[in-house]
């Protein structure tokens, strides 16, 4: 808008139809009014009201943005500002952002919509960058295979994946005598160690020396003795001893059995010790241990049972007649009672004088006399 100040008097009137100039300064005191005003320094008409879009700026600051209330007014945001190369507002929403954005941080890794060149990672050791890809950099023991990352294992390896987890697996090892190789000394095996609680080797001498051989109860006594278990290992005795070049066994003190059974020949260089038992009641039935059996018949008649012969094969037995009382000649008899079997070819056998005795052996059906003294 043109004003012009005027000073001194207006000589004539101003033509409201021709083009009319007029000199010097003006001063009106009174409105103006005209269908145009014409600013002749710019060339153009002047502006008026009802072509201003805004009339009234609320607020202030410098560098302030406008931003249109829709009434002719605007307001000068205080934290919306731009110097002429940064534009500092507190929060952006924008469809595209274009340019660098080299000053821009704490951005939320979910809030990328598409790929970052991996040139703008900042990436530590394990990853690399090929051609603006994020890659893992493999390392020994890791292969890169059809985009995934995964553990590079011998087939002979000894170890193996199981439900996505890493297992020691003997199976996947080489047997240790393809080759003809075997075991040695300095071979190494692996050691859970419970008290440092990691992982530890041994060699097989070491797992022998230091612990086997120290579990393991060892002889005792000298050459060809035989071991007999004590209660913290083994014990052995110069009196039972077996040689084993002579197929010999040598015991020196009292063998006690139920039963000794020899299938060859028995032979004793020395005393033999045999059972023997003195019965005077009127019934008496042979025992198992029993071999000798002296019947005193003084005060009465003695019936003496013989075993089953089917349970005595080879058995032998010696049954006397004595008679204690030497005033006493006469006494009584002894008979021998054979059940289910017979004794020769009798089911009894009587024994009259004293002291007279007969020898009987079973052949595993019946009673045989094979040594007879007296009636």
């Amino acid at each position: 808008m043109a004003y012009n100040v005027l000073k001194g008097l207006i000589e004539g009137s101003v033509d409201q139809h021709a083009d009319q100039q007029i000199e010097g300064i003006k001063v009106f005191k009174s409105t103006i009014s005209a269908s145009v005003f014409y600013d002749t320094d710019a060339e153009s008409p002047c502006a008026t009201m009802k072509d201003v879009g805004i009339t009234k700026v609320v607020g202030g600051r410098k560098n302030a943005i406008l931003s249109y209330n829709g009434d002719s007014t605007a307001t000068a945001h205080h934290n919306l500002v731009y110097d002429g190369e940064t534009l500092d507002v507190r929060n952006l929403a924008a469809g595209t952002l274009t340019g660098c954005a080299s000053g821009v941080w704490d951005i939320p890794a979910d809030k990328f919509t598409e790929d970052i060149a991996a040139n703008f990672i900042k990436h530590g050791r394990g990853l690399k960058n090929v051609e603006g890809i994020l890659q893992v950099d493999p390392g020994d023991g890791i292969k890169i295979e059809d985009g995934n990352v995964d553990i590079n294992l011998n087939l002979r390896s000894g170890l193996s994946i199981r439900s996505n987890q890493l297992y020691v697996d003997p199976s996947k090892a080489q047997n240790i005598t393809q080759g003809g190789q075997s075991l040695s000394d300095q071979d190494l095996l692996l050691v859970a160690d419970v008290s440092r609680g990691s992982l530890q080797n041994t060699t097989l001498n070491n797992l022998y020396k230091n612990y086997i051989d120290v579990k393991i109860p060892k002889a005792a006594g000298s050459r060809n003795q035989i071991q007999i278990k004590s209660d913290s290992g083994f014990s052995a005795s110069p009196n039972l001893t077996f040689d084993g070049a002579k197929n010999k066994l040598n015991i020196d003190g009292i063998v006690v059995a139920d039963r000794i059974t020899s299938e060859g020949a028995l032979r004793c260089e020395g005393a033999v010790y045999k059972g023997i038992v003195r019965v005077s009641e009127e019934s008496y039935t042979i025992t198992e241990t029993d071999y000798t059996i002296i019947c005193d018949t003084v005060e009465n008649k003695i019936t003496v049972n013989l075993p089953p012969a089917c349970n005595s094969k080879g058995r032998v037995l010696i049954i006397k007649k004595a008679n204690t009382n030497k005033y006493k000649i006469n006494s009584h008899p002894i008979e021998v009672v054979a059940k289910e079997s017979t004794i020769d070819i009798k089911d009894t056998m009587i024994i009259k004088m004293n002291y007279a005795s007969r020898v009987l052996q079973s052949d595993g059906e019946n009673w045989w006399s094979i040594g007879i003294s007296g009636t």
